[in-house]
């Protein structure tokens, strides 16, 4: 029982890391990786600028000064755009850690 109460908040903290959708135009940081899923495909892009109505970016295989390499995606076109959130996983890390030590303290009263 004791070992299912620990493993929750280590099952919660799994789900803490990732991606986040883009909904309005954004700026990127040049290094930062963008999924952009189009017609059920998935472009990963970097050194990305979004418009308006469209969003560009270097494939993520092409070096960043590869101005020829460069794609743009219509947003009519787009199905969603996803970005890493930087320190999710260290946040997640320090958040899961906290519910543990909770739980062991709780585990040891009385």
């Amino acid at each position: 029982m004791k070992a299912a109460v620990l493993l929750m908040p280590l099952l919660l903290g799994a789900c803490l890391g990732g991606y986040t959708r883009v909904e309005e135009p954004t700026a990127f940081e040049a290094t930062r990786e963008v999924d952009v899923w189009t017609h059920g495909q998935r472009l990963r892009l970097h050194g990305t600028s979004m418009l308006l109505d469209s969003i560009t970016g270097i494939p993520l295989g092409s070096p960043l000064t590869c101005d020829a390499c460069r794609l743009g995606v219509p947003l009519t076109q787009v199905d969603s755009i996803l970005v890493d959130r930087p320190n999710a996983g260290f946040t997640g890390f320090k958040l899961v850690g906290g519910i543990l030590l909770f739980v062991y303290a709780l585990a040891r009263l009385p």
